[in-house]
Protein backbone atom coordinates (compact mmCIF):
# COMPACT_ATOMS: atom_id res chain seq x y z
CA UNK A 1 0.00 0.00 0.00
CA UNK A 2 1.60 3.22 -1.11
CA UNK A 3 -0.80 6.05 -0.47
CA UNK A 4 0.38 9.54 0.28
CA UNK A 5 -1.10 11.11 3.34
CA UNK A 6 -1.60 14.82 3.69
CA UNK A 7 0.15 16.63 6.54
CA UNK A 8 -1.67 17.23 9.80
CA UNK A 9 -2.99 20.79 9.77
CA UNK A 10 -3.43 23.05 12.77
CA UNK A 11 -6.99 23.78 11.63
CA UNK A 12 -7.81 20.07 11.79
CA UNK A 13 -6.45 19.82 15.32
CA UNK A 14 -8.50 22.84 16.38
CA UNK A 15 -11.65 21.36 14.85
CA UNK A 16 -11.14 17.97 16.52
CA UNK A 17 -10.41 19.57 19.88
CA UNK A 18 -13.56 21.66 19.66
CA UNK A 19 -16.01 19.22 18.06
CA UNK A 20 -15.00 15.86 19.51
CA UNK A 21 -13.34 16.72 22.80
CA UNK A 22 -15.26 19.89 23.64
CA UNK A 23 -12.06 21.79 24.45
CA UNK A 24 -11.35 24.59 21.99
CA UNK A 25 -7.67 25.50 21.66
CA UNK A 26 -6.00 28.57 20.23
CA UNK A 27 -4.30 28.59 16.84
CA UNK A 28 -0.81 28.81 18.35
CA UNK A 29 -1.35 25.70 20.48
CA UNK A 30 -2.86 23.81 17.55
CA UNK A 31 0.19 24.72 15.42
CA UNK A 32 2.48 23.52 18.20
CA UNK A 33 0.60 20.21 18.39
CA UNK A 34 0.75 19.73 14.63
CA UNK A 35 4.50 20.44 14.65
CA UNK A 36 4.97 17.71 17.26
CA UNK A 37 2.52 15.20 15.80
CA UNK A 38 3.64 15.34 12.17
CA UNK A 39 6.99 13.53 12.71
CA UNK A 40 5.25 10.88 14.81
CA UNK A 41 2.66 10.19 12.11
CA UNK A 42 5.49 10.13 9.57
CA UNK A 43 7.12 7.33 11.56
CA UNK A 44 3.79 5.46 11.75
CA UNK A 45 3.44 5.75 7.99
CA UNK A 46 6.93 4.37 7.44
CA UNK A 47 5.90 1.16 9.24
CA UNK A 48 3.65 0.37 6.28
CA UNK A 49 6.74 0.05 4.10
CA UNK A 50 8.30 -2.73 6.20
CA UNK A 51 8.32 -6.16 4.50
CA UNK A 52 6.14 -7.90 7.08
CA UNK A 53 3.76 -9.71 4.75
CA UNK A 54 5.25 -13.16 5.40
CA UNK A 55 6.12 -12.63 9.08
CA UNK A 56 3.97 -14.63 11.48
CA UNK A 57 3.19 -13.27 14.94
CA UNK A 58 4.71 -14.97 17.95
CA UNK A 59 2.43 -17.74 19.20
CA UNK A 60 4.26 -18.65 22.40
CA UNK A 61 3.60 -16.64 25.51
CA UNK A 62 5.15 -17.58 28.81
CA UNK A 63 4.04 -15.39 31.69
CA UNK A 64 6.53 -14.87 34.46
CA UNK A 65 6.06 -14.41 38.15
CA UNK A 66 7.70 -11.86 40.40
CA UNK A 67 10.27 -14.35 41.66
CA UNK A 68 11.70 -15.23 38.25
Amino acid sequence: MTSKRSPIRAETIQAVATEYVGQPICAARAKSYSDHMEPIWGMFSSLRELPLKDVEPAIIFRPTTKGE
